[in-house]
């Protein structure tokens, strides 16, 4: 497969059946368990069918590996757009002083520092740009590494694909006010192209683990190291969100390193992990569980010409419902990102905490929900604070829907 196939290629190879240069690409799985919305195709390429593990996997694996296929010297994904550079005022943003000079300017996390109201505050500094400062103590009794330094920090980076630059900035979509100005002329909902990616990605310096840590580059190949503005860093959680289906696709990975992510798989924190098309289990696993990788994906690495770090990354599951056909919520966070940002254990679900994104009739930089659930509502499950059979948002009401995207929320009012 060449190189240069980029993400539309890719899918539209792979999904709807045609080869392209020469590479054979698995077969479509079955989809009886899927709503018949979920089997359309747009543009000939098919989106993956709800409910149907297998079929969602295989999706979010071709979403990572084109994301991080080697381009020009940095990962694919690393030459899209960062939020920061959508509007360089949206909140947390590195100032002009602090990003001058640099290659690049990873931040804190937004989530991490409204759980810990510190939202538009200075946390922690790292090579002069203001990340965060990592989960230290105990988080709801679930205790944090025991291998961390005395001020670990960790940076984020958040990018969008070309597909939804073009629909927010096209839009006047990088100020609040533009926002609402777009939702009342659009029936009160703000709606992202099919095609939009966002790609999440947490990085951690070396310096925030005392004994034992990593260098880069990693003569193990077990993390995906960078040395970005002189300092030393691994990828140590990706989430990936696709707006394929109407409530998106959500998918997080981490690498199985008992350095950066030792408590990768455990549902004491978050879930299990589950991957039926990437490994060759069938059933969830747990913490201090490493299964093989398939031969459909070692396949589908070796022909992208993946660094040789990635085959030590894992998904750790995929969410494209809010609750299994049994109404339980489907819960879903990463040991790293989530961990760090303060999501208290059993408390994680990237679907229904970005169901909260709606702005309300005040405008505020962060937008008045920003965060996930206000008080009295669920942080997994259904989005509603009267039941669980259904979402009943927004929260406020006539608010404006942003797509399930905090990246509307944190841009500045005008």
């Amino acid at each position: 497969m060449s190189k240069r196939i980029g993400l539309a290629a890719l899918l539209l190879s792979i999904l709807s059946g045609t080869p392209v240069h020469g590479a054979d690409p698995p077969k479509e799985p079955e989809k009886a368990a899927a709503p018949e919305k979920a089997a359309e195709t747009v543009n000939g390429i098919a989106r993956p069918a709800i409910g149907n593990p297998v079929s969602e996997a295989q999706f979010v694996w071709y979403l990572f590996v084109d994301a991080v296929r080697p381009a020009g010297g940095s990962l694919t994904f690393e030459n899209w757009t960062e939020q920061c550079q959508l509007n360089p005022k949206l909140l947390g943003c590195p100032s002009a002083s602090a990003a001058e000079g640099k290659t690049r300017t990873p931040h804190g996390s937004a989530l991490a520092a409204a759980l810990r109201g510190r939202l538009g505050k200075s946390e922690a500094t790292q090579g002069g740009i203001e990340c965060g400062a990592m989960q230290t103590k105990p988080l709801n009794g679930y205790p944090p590494p025991t291998n961390l330094s005395s001020k670990p920090v960790f940076c984020e980076e958040v990018f969008v694909n070309a597909d939804e630059a073009t629909f927010i900035r096209g839009n006047g979509l990088t100020t609040l006010t533009g926002q609402q100005a777009y939702g009342a002329k659009n029936g009160g909902a703000i709606t992202f192209p099919w095609t939009s990616i966002e790609i999440k990605a947490d990085w951690v310096p070396t310096s925030s683990f005392a004994n034992p840590t990593f260098q880069c580059p990693d003569p193990t190949n077990k993390l995906y190291t960078e040395t970005i503005n002189g300092t030393c860093y691994a990828l140590v959680g990706m989430h990936i969100s696709s707006k394929a289906l109407p409530d998106w696709v959500w998918a997080t990975f981490e690498p199985a390193s008992s350095i950066t992510n030792p408590n990768r798989c455990d549902p004491k924190l978050y879930n299990a992990c589950f991957d039926p098309w990437g490994t060759t289990s069938k059933v969830p696993y747990g913490k201090g569980t490493t299964v093989p990788q398939s031969p459909q994906l070692q396949q589908l690495m070796a022909q992208a010409g993946l660094n040789k770090a990635f085959n030590n990354y894992y998904l750790t599951g995929v969410q494209t419902q809010f609750v299994n056909a049994q109404g339980q919520a489907i819960p879903l966070g990463s040991s790293f990102v989530e961990f760090n940002a303060g999501v208290n254990p059993g408390q994680a679900s990237c679907i229904t905490c970005h169901k909260y994104a709606y702005l309300g009739g005040t405008l505020q930089q962060p937008e008045q929900n920003f965060g996930g659930p206000p008080a009295g509502w669920p942080a997994v499950g259904y989005a509603c604070n009267k039941n669980q059979q259904g979402n009943c948002t927004p929260v406020i009401p006539n608010s404006v829907s942003q797509d399930f995207s905090w990246i509307l929320g944190l841009m500045p009012v005008k």
